[in-house]
């Protein structure tokens, strides 16, 4: 016969078994599933003709565009749409505990930086009105659904190594120090970019770095495969990306100063986040 403890554990192993829910990869809700691919599908078209078309792409955006911010831009976007790849092929609820508060945080700080720079959009144009409404369903639709998933117990969360959990940790530090300052310190912090940024640039620019600082706090803990897969392939696509086109941009534009090593320092940094994509990679290799 149990004891009374005994019959204690034996109905809480009973009601774990009938009640798993919370511990299950669940499939995406149909109307995040719908939001990822429209924003998908717009994040590769506007990122591919940034990056591959800038001149036909400059005459027709929504601010007035250089050809250094024309392919950063592009870069930008290319790497969100590789986020929503992700969370669309996996269709899991775990990739959305990294994806959709990146998104939220991206997309916020993009929105309020524009809404307090109108004077950089022509009010009488269709793809600007475009511009920020899709900013502000991106925003209000992550922002529902990181509420959403805030009580949620994640399948699949291990911890990581030592090295790997302050590794990201310090990555998240230094791209969230870098993200601030160039949203409350424009001027100074956009000065000291590889070229220089306008106050608005300078800001909007902050959005990426500090996505991607939340994205690795997240993850310095406790990660699942399929996250560190997902945060380490979009690190590698913007790092590759960023790096390939200042080259194709300077190869005709010639307008960086490869004599100063501060510049050498901001390409390694870029490069550096690239390598750190491959390293989640590996690991998320290592784990399944």
């Amino acid at each position: 016969m149990n004891t009374p403890s005994e019959q204690s554990i034996n109905v809480a192993e009973r009601s774990l078994s009938v009640h798993p829910d919370h511990a299950q990869p669940l499939s995406l809700p149909p109307m995040l599933i719908t939001v990822a691919a429209i924003s998908l599908f717009l994040t590769a078209t506007v990122g591919s003709a940034l990056f591959f078309f800038p001149e036909i792409i400059q005459a027709r955006w929504v601010w007035p565009l250089t050809p250094y911010n024309t392919r950063f831009l592009g870069a930008i976007y290319l790497a969100a749409a590789v986020g929503f790849t992700s969370l669309l092929t996996g269709r899991r609820s775990a990739l959305a505990r990294l994806i959709v508060p990146m998104i939220f945080v991206f997309t916020t700080n993009a929105l309020i930086v524009s809404c307090l720079q109108l004077q950089q959009f022509n009010a009488g144009r269709r793809a600007s009105d475009l511009w920020f409404l899709v900013y502000i369903i991106d925003c209000v639709g992550s922002g529902y659904f990181w509420g959403y998933y805030r009580h949620h117990v994640f399948a699949g969360l291990r911890r990581l190594s030592k090295l790997w959990s302050v590794g990201l940790g310090v990555q998240a530090g230094l791209m969230g120090a870098y993200g601030l300052s160039l949203l409350f310190f424009p001027e100074t912090t956009g000065g000291q970019w590889l070229w220089p940024l306008d106050v608005f640039h300078s800001q909007i620019y902050s959005s990426i770095l500090l996505s991607g600082a939340v994205g690795a706090a997240m993850l310095s803990r406790r990660a699942t495969v399929g996250e560190l897969r997902a945060l380490g392939t979009i690190q590698l696509v913007f790092s590759g990306l960023v790096i390939l086109g200042v080259g194709m941009v300077d190869r005709t534009m010639q307008g960086i100063d490869w004599s100063l090593a501060l510049n050498w320092v901001w390409m390694g940094a870029i490069a550096l986040l690239g390598i750190s994509g491959l390293g989640l990679i590996g690991q998320s290799k290592k784990l399944t």
